[in-house]
């Protein structure tokens, strides 16, 4: 047994009312801008190249961000042969280059240039290269969030002796459930919430401990259900643009859209040439991928000119406003992990100067 000493209980009281003073400071330091020609210099002696990710440097927690090249027929990142590979983390696929299809959970989903894969949860999927040239795609995955809560797990067709649960059995291979399929018959008492009402006296007539419990065995089958009942597909060109406070948007994996997602939502924004984005800031992570265009962004005072193919990290709670400087429109590529610190309750917004668009 591991006890504490005396002086070890005031210097870890310390450490929670300094966090958030020093998190400021790690902010400050993490890298902002990574430039096209850094990724393409990487990319020209590795297929697989890592933009943003905590091992690299960067105070980001909940997703990293990647891009990954493929020669003609190859495929895509670790497909294996008939089952691909899973993993307990979220994952959006952007198409730059090529085209191709993805297996995922069973289903066949055609893919080109500007289309959207968004990953279920432990769902087995493989993707298959059909392009005559060279296939360039950029990931943001959940990893990170998943490695430091200890939940992470990847399970590799090609490499069954690292399987955690697929080892298990066929009907574990089968199910997004990690951990294997087995939900007990009791645990699908329903709950019925319309019927739970407070006394007038102040007291509460709620659930009994067994259907509360149950609940909580029976919770896994009902997220299975959820998972794949959510969309996969997002075609570029269906993509629906609106005008907000921050400039024309097109949301494009968020769970208001039909996606199962619970940490990471994903959407396109675009500034008309000579015009600029909305100033706002928010407690969430937020990685931008500038598809086309140039100009700069204002990054809590700090300026950081942009091209095609640059990446732009904005650290939390950052205020942040992007302009357009060139003679097309500028198109920007942005994962949040907003999704997540809604579910937390923690996420804030606040939004300053208007767009002009």
């Amino acid at each position: 047994m591991v006890m504490a000493r005396k002086e070890d209980h005031l210097r870890m009281r310390m450490e929670h009312i300094r966090f958030g003073k020093e998190e400021l400071e790690r902010r400050r330091k993490s890298p902002v801008h990574t430039k096209a020609e850094e990724i393409d210099a990487q990319l020209a002696e590795h297929n697989h190249v890592y933009i943003v990710d905590p091992r690299l440097g960067f105070n980001q927690r909940t997703f990293r961000f990647w891009i990954n090249r493929r020669s003609a027929g190859e495929e895509m990142e670790f497909s294996g042969w008939q089952l691909g590979h899973r993993h307990t983390v979220e994952a959006v696929i952007y198409v730059l280059k090529g085209h191709g299809y993805s297996v995922i959970d069973g289903i066949k989903y055609p893919w080109e240039p500007g289309d959207m894969i968004c990953v279920p949860v432990f769902a087995w999927h493989r993707h298959h290269n059909e392009s005559g040239d060279e296939l360039l795609y950029l990931a943001a995955t959940t990893g990170p969030l998943s490695m430091a809560m200890g939940i992470a797990i990847y399970e590799e067709e090609k490499y069954p002796e690292y399987w955690i649960f697929a080892q298990k059995g066929e009907e574990a291979m089968k199910t997004l459930i990690p951990g294997g399929a087995e939900i007990p018959a009791e645990a699908r008492v329903k709950f019925d919430s319309s019927k739970w009402k407070p006394e007038k006296s102040g007291g509460a007539n709620g659930p009994t401990p067994a259907e509360i419990y149950y609940r909580q065995l029976a919770y896994a089958e009902g997220e299975e259900k959820r998972r794949r009942a959510g969309k996969v597909l997002v075609k570029g060109k269906n993509l629906q643009f609106g005008s907000t406070p921050m400039g024309r948007v097109a949301y494009a994996v968020d769970p208001a859209l039909g996606f199962h997602v619970k940490i990471l939502n994903t959407l396109v924004a675009e500034i008309p040439a000579g015009k600029r984005s909305g100033a706002h800031r928010h407690i969430y992570e937020e990685t931008n991928y500038i598809l086309s265009g140039e100009g700069y962004s204002i990054i809590e005072d700090q300026r950081y000119d942009w091209k095609k193919g640059d990446t732009l990290v904005i650290p939390v709670f950052a205020w942040h406003q992007h302009f357009n400087t060139g003679r097309e429109t500028a198109r920007f590529l942005a994962h949040t992990g907003r999704v997540a610190m809604e579910s937390t309750g923690y996420v804030h917004t606040q939004q300053g100067e208007p767009a002009d668009y």
